[in-house]
């Protein structure tokens, strides 16, 4: 859950980056893969081809968001987009809702076997899957903004919008790569937590509030620190869980949020939280 948690905030990292806004409705991203899975998995064609197929539809989604909610609100204070989040997130989960309806549903194990041994640790298929994948996606992650023109383009632009536009870096056509990335990594953790959990309009806003607390103790703007926020949300829920009760992990993890809110603004290895100008 660690690494969902990682994957989940890099996604908010990404946007946060790239337009300084919060988007308060990632969590839905996440739910939406989980129910298109379910949909793609219902038809005659394979397994891998379903989940090419849902990433792809959740990056498209990203890309529309950003032209339905992302240019017509920033030249305004963030406060309107983190608002028309929210907002979005109740339209998604009520759609959603309203398609899938109310009843959890199941989708299909990633494959028959009932669990993986490496050494004395014995992991589920999907577990192991959970990790293979977070680690990939965050070494891709990484070859792409520093070794490639392209990410260097999308860190120009997420460190400097006019300099890189005098540049000759389209900033709209950057801004649009980002929200698609965001939204396909949204769908990926959604696509690996379908197989595991019983899938819900809820799940996504569990998702979103440890994403978040991963992303305010790692430090807003910070990949790796949102890596190190994740799987330290993750410790947290399992230790309490075993040593104390699973009924206040949730508790103790907010608490974790506040005290790095007051105590940490800038978390582990990021900026301080302030609106940028």
């Amino acid at each position: 859950m660690g690494c969902i948690y990682a994957l989940v905030g890099l996604a908010f990292v990404l946007i946060y980056n790239a337009s300084g806004g919060l988007n308060f409705s990632q969590g839905e991203f996440v739910m939406l893969g989980a129910f298109v899975l379910y949909t793609t998995t219902a038809m005659p064609i394979p397994y891998w081809l379903a989940v090419v197929i849902t990433v792809a539809a959740v990056g498209l989604l990203g890309w529309v968001f950003q032209k339905l909610l992302f240019y017509p609100l920033k030249d305004r204070s963030f406060l309107y987009f983190v608002i028309a989040t929210i907002g979005f997130s109740i339209l998604v989960r009520n759609l959603a809702l309203i398609i899938w309806g109310p009843n959890p549903l199941k989708v299909p194990a990633l494959t028959s076997a009932d669990s993986i041994r490496i050494g004395s640790v014995v992991l589920s298929p999907e577990n192991v899957a959970i990790i293979v994948v977070t680690a990939v996606l965050l070494l891709a992650q990484y070859v792409l903004f520093f070794h490639t023109d392209l990410g260097r383009r999308l860190r120009a632009t997420a460190q400097n919008p006019q300099m890189a536009q005098l540049l000759g870096i389209y900033p709209r056509r950057m801004i649009g790569i980002t929200f698609i990335m965001s939204g396909a990594i949204a769908g990926v953790a959604g696509v690996l937590l379908a197989p595991i959990f019983l899938i819900d309009t809820d799940m996504g806003a569990a998702v979103l509030l440890k994403a978040f607390i991963a992303v305010v103790i790692g430090g807003f703007g910070s990949i790796p620190g949102v890596v190190i926020g994740g799987i330290a949300v993750g410790l947290i829920e399992i230790l309490t869980a075993v040593y104390i009760s699973s009924v206040y992990k949730d508790a103790i993890c907010i608490a974790v949020l506040i005290v790095f809110l007051v105590a940490f603004p800038r978390g582990l290895l990021g900026e301080a939280i302030k609106e940028r100008g």
